[in-house]
């Protein structure tokens, strides 16, 4: 029959190796998981980039300039004084 200190004493040792094997396994899980995801975004960044340099590539090849129809003339801040529309404003 054991005596009591050599009881607590293998039942000490013994939780003590469960709980770090525990902690062993947890951090190898966790490695795995974090080098997954990382590998996952690296192939997405990867993949976007490839995606948008074709998709650029794609759209300038198509047409270098709007239509006639769709050309947009830039809206002017201030017109010039006496201009017919200061005049159909009532405003010369």
């Amino acid at each position: 029959m054991m005596d009591v200190p050599t009881v607590a004493l293998n039942l000490t040792f013994l939780l003590t190796i469960g709980i770090g094997f525990l902690m062993f396994r947890a951090h190898v899980l966790l490695t795995t998981l974090l080098t997954l995801a990382g590998d996952a975004h690296s192939a997405a960044v990867t993949l976007t980039a490839l995606w948008n340099w074709l998709r650029i590539a794609e759209v300038a090849n198509y047409r270098s300039r709007p239509a006639p129809d769709q050309e947009i003339r830039p809206a002017k801040a201030f017109p010039i004084p006496g201009s017919r529309r200061l005049r159909n404003k009532g405003l010369v």
